[in-house]
């Protein structure tokens, strides 16, 4: 996965990891400042609001920070920190027991080829067409109630593959499955949502 930063990718976040973990003052405050975003941003999908993702973002970097001497590749903190992220927001979710997140597909479906299907009402022209921010909102309810009817596992592969656009291998590490079965999951995903927004397609 490469880093949120453009300064040394994952060598340098390993480089921050081997100082954080030697005590050096500072590193793990620039790891913070590396991942912030990215976390915040899967967080935010699993959640639906700003205020939970920002919480379950401090936990997750405070549980890396107690345990950041536990992680053996130092290269792979990125991943590392988002499963610990992808975890924990699962676990709110559950524990707050909410049937419904903001999660989108940000105005398309993304085909089996890497192709992008566009729904009805989102192409620019649809702004100038009468009823066109009503369908866009009667799209998005219907789209955010399929989403989130998903499978647990199809849902998170789904958001962070096609959605946040995290590499499989990576998706497969946060998950704790193989590669094929991120495939899998995000293939059965797509095919629901397309079954389910049929009429918008």
């Amino acid at each position: 996965m490469e880093a949120p930063s453009s300064t040394g990718g994952v060598g340098y976040d390993a480089q921050l990891v081997r100082k954080a973990v030697a005590g050096k003052s500072g590193a793990f405050d620039e790891l913070v400042e590396r991942y912030q975003r990215r976390a915040t941003a899967v967080a935010y999908r699993l959640l639906g609001n700003l205020h939970d993702s920002l919480e379950v973002c401090q936990d997750a970097f405070v549980r890396a920070y107690r345990n950041i001497d536990t992680l053996e590749d130092p290269e792979r903190f990125g991943p590392w920190l988002l499963r610990i992220v992808t975890n924990l927001s699962l676990n709110y979710r559950r524990a707050r027991k909410s049937g419904a997140r903001k999660i989108s597909l940000e105005d398309c479906i993304i085909g089996d080829e890497g192709s992008t299907t566009t729904l009805a009402g989102d192409s620019p022209a649809s702004e100038d067409r009468p009823g066109a921010r009503l369908a866009a909102a009667e799209l998005s309810a219907k789209m955010q109630a399929a989403i989130s009817e998903l499978p647990e596992q199809q849902q998170l592969a789904l958001v962070l593959f096609s959605i946040e656009n995290m590499p499989q291998k990576d998706v497969a590490s946060i998950m704790g499955v193989s590669v094929e079965a991120v495939k899998w999951h995000v293939f059965q995903a797509r095919k629901k949502l397309k079954e389910r927004l049929a009429d918008y397609l």
